[in-house]
């Protein structure tokens, strides 16, 4: 209801897309944003997602503040910022790209991570009828799913696991859906940031090894000025380092955008708090957690790589 709302508030500035449907059937919405969005499509696409993990609530939270943000909802102090972005670019934002698990972590188990789909039987045992011995396990996590490094780093075989990267690269249909969307803005694309929580970093390629790549000094340069804008709202400290400095971890989606799409500005942000929460982010803390990252992914954009 929100996501609709917004889309018919804003009159011209923003324009419902799908991204597919998940297992369970639900719409994977995203929305565009840009001046005279209608006559956009030739513009450069600024991508954010978020919600990719079921339990981390503070993402899709922040990521629809976002949403108001550039719609003039929120933040219009910031209106002489924004309007320059929303004339250059065409913003594509999903904010839950995990709708099931979402779901799932709402009405059931609230700190579920991963997708819904069935994965297989507890440590692959069946019994001699051909089901499972003990338990049949769902979902996969949708950030090991991609097809970078897949299966290599921060897994685990056991379709129970937490860090379970499903039985082949995109077989969650959420994922391979988003891959499809973004897919069609190869040449156009110039910025892919994923949210998630929690930790207070932001994180720069690649996550399966800590070897800087070639265009790491850029990053540096990036990290610094968006902890910087981040701290500067109500003095939270962020952190900024290469992703696998946190956990190595393969198949991720900022992994696999840096590389299908050579393209330099592809992050991780990693949101509110350090730990004291985790998770449970209190809801007195989103709109602190959007203001900031409005700030924060303002100075993202204008330290994008300038020849991409």
């Amino acid at each position: 209801q929100w996501y609709e709302g917004r889309v018919r508030e804003a009159v011209v500035s923003t324009q419902s897309t799908g991204n597919g449907k998940t297992y369970e059937g639900r719409e994977i919405k995203a929305v565009k944003i840009s001046h005279d969005v209608q006559n956009s499509d030739s513009k450069p696409v600024l991508w954010i997602d978020g919600g990719i993990h079921a339990r981390e609530w503070i993402a899709p939270a922040t990521v629809m503040y976002i949403i108001d943000a550039l719609v003039g909802e929120h933040e219009t102090k910031l209106a002489t910022k924004i309007s320059p972005l929303l004339q250059k670019y065409q913003f594509v934002i999903a904010p839950c790209i995990n709708p099931d698990g979402y779901e799932y972590s709402y009405t059931k188990k609230r700190l579920w991570r991963k997708t819904r789909k069935p994965s297989g039987c507890e440590e692959g045992e069946r019994n001699i009828y051909g089901g499972c011995f003990s338990r049949l396990c769902a979902g996969a996590d949708p950030n090991r799913n991609w097809e970078i490094d897949w299966g290599v780093h921060g897994v685990s075989t056991n379709p129970c696991s937490l860090v379970y990267p499903g039985a082949a690269p995109f077989d969650q249909l959420n994922t391979a859906a988003v891959r499809d969307q973004l897919l069609t803005y190869r040449g156009r694309l110039k910025m892919y940031v994923s949210y998630h929580s929690y930790s207070q970093l932001f994180l720069t390629p690649l996550g399966y090894t800590t070897t800087p790549p070639p265009d790491h000094d850029h990053h540096v340069t990036v990290g610094k000025a968006v902890v910087s804008a981040i701290k500067g709202r109500y003095g939270t400290d962020y952190t900024p380092m290469i992703s696998a400095g946190l956990y190595p971890a393969s198949g991720d989606s900022a992994d696999w955008v840096y590389t299908n799409f050579s393209l330099t500005d592809s992050y991780t942000f990693e949101l509110r708090d350090t730990g004291k929460h985790g998770f449970i982010l209190p809801a007195e803390q989103i709109v602190e957690s959007g203001g900031e990252n409005v700030d924060g992914i303002i100075a993202l954009i204008e330290n994008l790589y300038k020849e991409n």
